[in-house]
């Protein structure tokens, strides 16, 4: 790859940052999106599901799935300024490999109509989550696991949008990828949580002075297992102390120059969105960006 092509795929990666409304708690989605522009964030992940909360406060969303076309279209004019637009669906009480055929069909229902509506409000990706079947191993589900993202990949490619799976279930990396390519449809990729490893850490790689070293070569072995399977990215950090995610970037331990010569190299064309649980978040938020697009700019690919 010569330096002139490397320089423009990283100017490319740029403008391709944002936020997703997650990172601004306690706040409307109208408010989240216009401190977001006011950060200068070009691109916005809206949850679309509401009624929750995470560690920094409550969680403004919206089913995509339930509006009718004058919501869609609210909602089309509130995202018009961003170039950039993810959705991510429902996780949070859906069980789409439930043995219980009701909650199974709903959860389908439900994903299928979050990938339209995404389309219809010209989001360019969507996130989901595997859902962990009760009781069960991953491998005694995991043909209807593909089966499922195959016909969700086709939903996803007529709406226009692509589909991903975000990093954290299956939990081994190895395993994470083998289902990745085995779902083997062109929507369907991966959303890499850059934190969401944590789990494969050892107690010894968990000590501060070992953290550094061993959650990056995690990072980069997961990158490096999807390839041009990464479709989307979720930015934070992994501080040592309690090793917890979702922290500012530049506080942790993620190298993030390593990071984007890997996704430089795999030629990485989705958006990247901060996912960030602060309690000062605009602040918070601010910083980060300000680190990424500092990261972005001193990478180097070999």
């Amino acid at each position: 790859m010569n330096e002139e092509t490397v320089a423009s795929r990283l100017r490319d990666f740029e403008r391709r940052v944002g936020f997703s409304t997650a990172s601004l708690p306690n706040r409307t989605l109208t408010e989240a999106a216009d401190i977001g522009r006011g950060l200068g964030m070009n691109v916005i992940e809206l949850l679309s599901f509401a009624g929750y909360r995470h560690t920094a406060g409550e969680l403004a969303g919206e089913y995509l799935d339930q509006l009718d076309e004058t919501g869609l279209e609210t909602l089309r004019e509130l995202l018009q300024p961003f170039r950039g637009i993810g959705i991510h669906a429902p996780f949070w009480d859906v069980a789409p490999f439930s043995p219980n055929p009701v909650v199974r069909d709903a959860a389908r229902t439900q994903l299928r109509k979050t990938l339209t509506a995404a389309g219809a409000i010209g989001a360019n990706t969507v996130t989901t989550h595997v859902i962990p079947r009760a009781g069960r191993e991953f491998e005694a589900y995991r043909d209807e696991v593909i089966a499922l993202y195959r016909e969700l990949g086709d939903v996803a490619a007529e709406a226009g949008v692509t589909l991903t799976i975000e990093t954290i279930f299956p939990r081994e990396i190895e395993e994470f990828a083998a289902l990745i390519h085995g779902i083997a449809h062109p929507a369907v990729g991966a959303n890499v949580d850059v934190g969401h490893l944590r789990g494969l850490l050892s107690e010894k790689q968990r000590r501060p002075e070992a953290l550094a070293e061993a959650y990056n070569d995690l990072l980069r072995r997961h990158v490096l297992s999807l390839g041009e399977r990464v479709y989307h990215m979720h930015l934070h950090d992994v501080q040592a102390e309690g090793v917890r995610d979702h922290r500012e970037c530049g506080t942790g331990v993620i190298h993030y120059p390593a990071l984007f010569g890997l996704l430089a190299d795999v030629d990485y064309s989705g958006l990247f969105v901060f996912e960030l649980e602060e309690a000062d978040d605009a602040a918070a938020l601010g910083r980060s960006r300000d680190v990424i697009i500092n990261a972005m700019r001193r990478t180097v690919v070999a």
